[in-house]
């Protein structure tokens, strides 16, 4: 119990020190049960709507107080050029918005098919107009085959909603192949972000081995298996066999990238 409330005192504290507005959010954590959207103005810069009553909260805390995608965030950092991200199961928007912050000329490519997400998304990036140009948002899915599916809205964890949800809201949506999506764009994908519900195993099983070769570093949030065929380390090995390397990050998903020319795998 003293750990519990000693964690509470620190998100506490986190929240005033990082958040301008931290009363706002200070009500989301202690007023959970009220619906509506909230802006909340973080003093590095970020602006980011959130619902109330839901899990939004939790996604926000993971990526932008728990360090998720730290390690994968510092390596687009350090990158020259234009480096292309891929935010696939963008949800409402916080990936692209920090990679986007990451590097000052990184093209972001993200992809979330279910309206009530992707209008919340939309509404992020108009909220932070420097990094909206540089936010390509597209209302599909991606996985391994294309098509027109339902997708179902979990209303009190949005950011677990998907192609293979059980209950909820259904809405129809289009489905791109990942292959496709590859093709589409000029030239290699520096980051690609793979949070899609279960989703994940159909894209790896039919994208052709060869086309992993444009993807240089993967961020993957790796779910159970909706088939119910293929485990999560079987998944990790496919992607060892693929010529990446893995490496834990410190909220819920890998970082894969790839080992350095000449060195023994």
């Amino acid at each position: 119990m003293q750990e519990y409330r000693a964690n509470k005192l620190r998100t506490a504290l986190d929240i005033v020190r990082r958040i301008e507005n931290w009363p706002t959010a200070l009500a989301l954590r202690l007023r959970r049960h009220r619906p509506g959207l909230r802006l909340l103005a973080f003093r590095k810069g970020l602006n980011v709507v959130c619902r109330r009553d839901t899990r939004d909260w939790d996604v926000i805390h993971e990526l932008l107080f728990a360090g998720g995608y730290d390690r994968a965030l510092q390596a687009l950092s350090l990158l020259s050029g234009e480096p292309v991200v891929l935010d696939l199961g963008s949800n409402i928007g916080l990936f692209s918005l920090r990679a986007a912050a990451a590097h000052p000329r990184a093209q972001v490519h993200a992809f979330e098919p279910g309206p009530p997400n992707y209008r919340l998304f939309e509404i992020n990036r108009l909220a932070n107009p420097s990094l909206a140009d540089r936010i390509h948002l597209h209302r599909e899915a991606v996985a391994g085959e294309e098509r027109t599916t339902e997708w179902r809205f979990d209303d009190r964890n949005p950011g677990a909603s998907g192609l293979y949800g059980q209950g909820g809201a259904t809405f129809p949506v289009r489905v791109r192949a990942f292959a496709d999506v590859l093709a589409a764009l000029p030239g290699q994908v520096a980051l690609a972000k793979i949070d899609i519900e279960g989703a994940e195993y159909e894209l790896l099983n039919f994208t052709p081995a060869a086309l992993w070769k444009r993807v240089d570093t993967i961020s993957l949030e790796l779910h159970s298996d909706p088939a119910a065929r293929q485990s999560q380390e079987a998944v990790l090995q496919q992607f060892l066999n693929l010529g990446y390397q893995a490496e834990q990050e410190k909220v819920c998903s890998y970082y894969l990238h790839r080992q350095p020319a000449g060195l023994p795998r």
